[in-house]
C-alpha cells in the first residue's frame, strides 16, 4: 500500500529525464557472463529472474519471438552504473557489430589508466581490436567481451569531471549558439 502511495506521488510530478539508468545486453551463457563481468570489472549481481509461459509470452512483441525462457539480472558497476544481462532459450546465432548499421555499437566503461587496464587484461587473455589509442585528452581500447560485444575502456583524465558536472551547462551555451542548427 505505501509503495502505491509513493507511486501516485511521484506520477504526479512534472515528466523529467534523470539520464541512462541501464544498458541491457544478451549473453550465451548467463552465469559465464555474471562471473567474467565479475572477475574482470568487479561487477555484482544484484537481482536475477526468469521469466516462462504467460510472463514471457507478454513480451514477444518485445523480444521478437514467442515460446521463449528469458533469464535477466542486473550487475551493479563499482560506480553504480547497471548492466542488465538477458539469456534466451532457444537462443539464435549472435551477429557481428557492423559500425555502419544504425543502431547500437558498443559499451564504453569510465577507468582510470588505460594503458595498466589494457596490459592486465591482454594478460589475463583478452584480444584487444584496438591498440591503447589517445585521442582528444583521452586514452581509449577496444575489445570484446566473450559473447563478441564490443566493449571500450576510456579515461577522460582531466576532462571526466568537467564533463559530468558542468556538461550540462556547456551543452545549454552549444544549444544556443554553435549547436543551434542542431535543435531547429
Amino acid at each position: 500500500m505505501f509503495t502505491d502511495q509513493v507511486g501516485r506521488l511521484f506520477n504526479t510530478a512534472s515528466p523529467r529525464v534523470h539520464g541512462f539508468l541501464h544498458t541491457g545486453l544478451t549473453v550465451k551463457n548467463f552465469e559465464d557472463a555474471v562471473a567474467w563481468w565479475s572477475r574482470m570489472f568487479g561487477f555484482l549481481l544484484v537481482t536475477e529472474q526468469t521469466l516462462t509461459g504467460s510472463d514471457a509470452e507478454r513480451l514477444a512483441g518485445l523480444y521478437g519471438a514467442s515460446g521463449l525462457t528469458v533469464r535477466l539480472g542486473f550487475l551493479r558497476a563499482p560506480d553504480g552504473n547497471v548492466l542488465e544481462n538477458f539469456t534466451f532459450d532457444p537462443p539464435i546465432e549472435p551477429q557481428q557489430t557492423d559500425w555502419r548499421r544504425p543502431g547500437y555499437t558498443h559499451i564504453a566503461m569510465s577507468v582510470r589508466n588505460v594503458p595498466e587496464m589494457h596490459r592486465r587484461l591482454k594478460a589475463s587473455g583478452i584480444s584487444f581490436i584496438t591498440d591503447v589509442q589517445y585521442t582528444a585528452g583521452a586514452h581509449w581500447v577496444f575489445f570484446r567481451d566473450p559473447d563478441g560485444n564490443l566493449v571500450e575502456l576510456i579515461d577522460l583524465h582531466a576532462n571526466r569531471l568537467p564533463l559530468k558536472y558542468l556538461g550540462g551547462l556547456v551543452g545549454r551555451q552549444y544549444r544556443r549558439g554553435k549547436w543551434a542548427a542542431y535543435y531547429r
